[in-house]
């Protein structure tokens, strides 16, 4: 398996361990993903975070055939035995033509099948494609759980802080639809709500290459520690017009160039000499945003009032969320670093 210097440079410093195997039996090389874990310092106030670290797959194979909400995969495994009914799952197609798609698991029906098939949620707006009669034969997929709140709760030191108050609690803010969904610990310290809700959304995703803002109440600082697998195929994300919290897909630190936010990539970025018209970046600096721009020349990302180029400065960091706004929406694929 390789690994580019800036993925391998990334990983060091921010206390990322990888460990990778290959052997060499019967004429087969067989090897594990790239896997370790990552630490963020979380402060008072807002933090932005993201999770390129991936949950291990529970389930890996390659498919037989599709209709357009069920999946069936060669072998004769039970899939719905490996996974837990209370969990969110979506499964991520690693090779072919689809290559980074991604569709979420109807989990009580792929339990209830117990065969070697996998239900879809056709309609589910975490899908990036509409899945089409036979679109994914021949593709091999991994079924990974989402990242959960309740899992990101468990990865903070120490714990987060609840309280029946909004305002005294800790707090998750995700974007869903270009709108704001706040989320807080209840004070038995393992429900979270949204306001007005009785229902606990603990096990609410977090979806691959989405960002959140945790709001920490208190005046001492604490740790985030996630551990994971790094992705190793290409990623799907779909821009939406209007505003989107995102992160990154891998753990590597991203340029608006890396990230292919230019007009002759393709993908609909709108340049224009006027910030308010122009597609933005938005990324936290020490708990305030800081906004970058694209010109009208289609390639120069600037800071209101600064004249310099940060085409090609990280202004992006691995382990942290960053709003993008955008004039269109479009479907990027993202390639994994070489």
């Amino acid at each position: 398996m390789s690994i580019s210097l800036k993925i391998l440079k990334t990983l060091f410093s921010t206390v990322i361990v990888c460990a990778s195997l290959s052997s060499h039996l019967y004429s087969q090389t067989v090897s594990t993903p790239i896997v370790g874990f990552q630490k963020t310092i979380i402060n008072p106030g807002l933090n932005s975070l993201g999770f390129p670290l991936l949950n291990s797959p529970v389930f890996s194979g390659q498919i037989t055939t599709n209709s357009t909400s069920l999946i069936t995969v060669s072998g004769n495994s039970d899939v719905g035995a490996t996974l837990s009914a209370n969990e969110p799952y979506y499964m991520e197609v690693t090779s072919g033509v689809y290559e980074g798609e991604r569709f979420e698991v109807n989990v009580s029906a792929t339990i209830s099948s117990a065969n070697n098939s996998i239900t879809i949620v056709p309609s589910s707006p975490n899908n990036t494609a509409s899945l089409s009669s036979g679109m994914l034969t021949g593709s091999a997929f991994n079924l990974i759980k989402h990242i959960t709140l309740s899992q990101l709760q468990a990865s903070v030191t120490g714990g987060l802080t609840g309280n029946n108050t909004v305002a005294n609690a800790d707090q998750i803010i995700v974007l869903e639809g270009g709108a704001s969904k706040t989320y807080y610990l209840r004070s038995d310290g393992v429900s979270w709500r949204v306001s007005g809700s009785t229902n606990n959304q603990a096990k609410s995703p977090i979806l691959p290459g989405s960002g959140v803002l945790l709001k920490k109440v208190g005046s001492s600082p604490t740790e985030l520690v996630c551990s994971g697998s790094v992705r190793g195929n290409n990623f799907s994300r779909n821009y939406l017009a209007g505003l989107q919290l995102s992160a990154p897909a891998f753990p590597i630190a991203y340029s608006p160039n890396a990230l292919g936010a230019n007009t002759s990539s393709g993908t609909g970025w709108v340049g224009n000499n006027n910030q308010s018209l122009a597609d933005q970046i938005i990324v936290y600096t020490s708990g305030a945003p800081k906004t970058y721009y694209l010109r009208s020349d289609g390639t120069s990302w600037r800071t209101s009032g600064n004249t310099n180029s940060f085409s090609t400065t990280d202004i992006v960091q691995n382990d942290a969320a960053f709003f993008v706004k955008r004039s269109s929406s479009a479907e990027v694929l993202e390639s994994k670093p070489q």
